[in-house]
């Protein structure tokens, strides 16, 4: 239940487990971040009708910061750059909306509407449009995520993410 694919290994930490993107299932290609120890930066590009781009910056378990290519397109005009403190401060969920819009052409896409995103800190977002068909991904809080991967093209048409079980100590 909840799109949980099977467990893989990570960059050198536990096993992983992965939720399936949430959005949609055939527009854009697929993209898989990977995993990786912590996430840095978030970089959302958005404008007035969908999620255009996602790029995230991590960190390898040597400490070197890694960042993969950007996923989605140029549309958007407002771009949006969040720096976690991490590993004190870390994400532990993503929730948002995903729909129809009409591309340049005139046809319908299915894509990520808005995206916000959830650390043990803070709630950052929502950006983008919240509209259309709520989707969030079920998880107590007490995971890291540690990846992301999903579909893009145009646009940013899906996103799921690798994470970490984690326990809180007192």
């Amino acid at each position: 239940m909840g799109g949980i694919k099977e467990a893989k290994k990570g960059e050198g930490c536990v096993k992983t487990l992965s939720f399936k993107p949430k959005g949609s299932s055939s527009g854009g290609s697929d993209w898989d971040d990977g995993v990786y120890c912590n996430i840095k930066t978030l970089e959302i590009q958005f404008g007035g009708r969908c999620i255009d781009a996602i790029r995230f910056q991590y960190e390898d378990k040597y400490g070197n910061s890694v960042t993969p290519q950007k996923h989605g397109g140029n549309e958007g005009k407002r771009i949006i750059q969040v720096r976690l403190n991490c590993p004190d401060e870390y994400l532990i969920s993503i929730h948002g909306y995903h729909g129809d819009i009409y591309d340049r052409f005139g046809n319908p896409t299915h894509v990520i509407r808005s995206l916000t995103f959830e650390t043990n800190e803070q709630s950052l977002g929502p950006y983008g449009i919240e509209e259309r068909i709520k989707f969030s991904f079920p998880t107590t809080g007490l995971i890291k995520i540690v990846g992301f991967h999903g579909r893009s093209g145009w646009f940013l048409d899906a996103i799921g993410f690798h994470y970490l079980p984690i326990s809180i100590s007192k």
